[in-house]
């Protein structure tokens, strides 16, 4: 015969509280694990597919100088335009595509308190760089947006022309430039005589007031032998969405301060001119 034995008051009640706290225990530790892999599934998900696009820029320090004197004297300055060449390395550190719209470079000189705006104008490559003639164009395509895709990196060579300083006189065509003088000339045709130099009347007459727009005309922000800060700007598009306007992180600038070489004759040669690096950052 089987005999039952019977089990003290409460035992069962003792061995199902325990058996549900075990249980109670595994659930808990079940939960938490399935919150740290969601936890972890939507980090991935962000860093691989939602998160916006992050541009950084990054300027080397060899930065080329030159003056441009092929275009129309319609519209050239005095002198040509001031040209930089400048290598720019653009990383995108999000997921998402990063759109460059333009690229503004803004200089000062140190010495004059000259400032003037470049647009970025012309991508260039290595035959850019090759010796020229005096009057020969160098070769170079229109500058257009940029599309730098997520997790990737754009790298060239990037022209900037001016497009304002901060005398505007700067930018004055050579055409008008010659109006100027011829009738500066007619002005003072007593005083000058013969002579069709301008040089001896400004010996002769130093504080006419044409000669204030005369020196306009020739003035630039990068100077024989004079130091200019310039600073790189990305304009990216406008940020349409809430999620745009919230997560994206803004373009730093990257500033540089350019020490240049004593030119000589060497613009009037169509020369490259190498400006030095003496501070920089991002």
């Amino acid at each position: 015969m089987r005999i039952l034995r019977r089990h003290p008051a409460g035992t069962d009640a003792n061995e199902i509280a325990t058996h549900a706290a075990k249980h109670s225990g595994s659930s808990w530790i079940t939960a938490i694990v399935s919150a740290i892999a969601l936890v972890f599934s939507a980090y991935s998900l962000w860093e691989t597919s939602l998160k916006q696009a992050d541009l950084t820029p990054y300027v080397t320090g060899v930065v080329t100088y030159e003056r441009d004197q092929t275009d129309d004297i319609r519209t050239q300055p005095s002198g040509g335009f001031e040209v930089l060449a400048v290598p720019i390395t653009i990383a995108n550190g999000g997921a998402r595509d990063g759109a460059v719209l333009a690229m503004q470079l803004e200089a000062k000189n140190l010495s004059t308190g000259l400032t003037a705006r470049f647009a970025a104008t012309y991508k260039v490559d290595s035959n850019y760089f090759a010796a020229t003639k005096r009057g020969d164009k160098r070769p170079k395509t229109p500058f257009s947006a940029l599309v730098v895709a997520g997790r990737s990196s754009w790298t060239g060579t990037v022209l900037f022309y001016p497009v304002s300083y901060s005398d505007e006189r700067a930018l004055t065509p050579i055409i008008k430039i010659r109006e100027f003088y011829k009738a500066m000339r007619a002005k003072y045709a007593k005083e000058m005589g013969d002579v069709v130099s301008l040089d001896p009347l400004r010996e002769k007459l130093p504080n006419l007031p044409e000669w204030v727009d005369s020196d306009a005309f020739d003035a630039r922000v990068f100077t024989s032998k004079g130091k200019a800060d310039v600073t790189l700007k990305l304009i990216n598009p406008a940020l349409s969405g809430w999620l745009d306007r919230t997560f994206s992180t803004p373009v730093a600038p990257v500033t540089l301060t350019l020490e240049i070489p004593d030119f000589g004759e060497r613009t009037l040669e169509n020369e490259l001119i190498r400006l030095r690096t003496v501070t920089g950052g991002s």
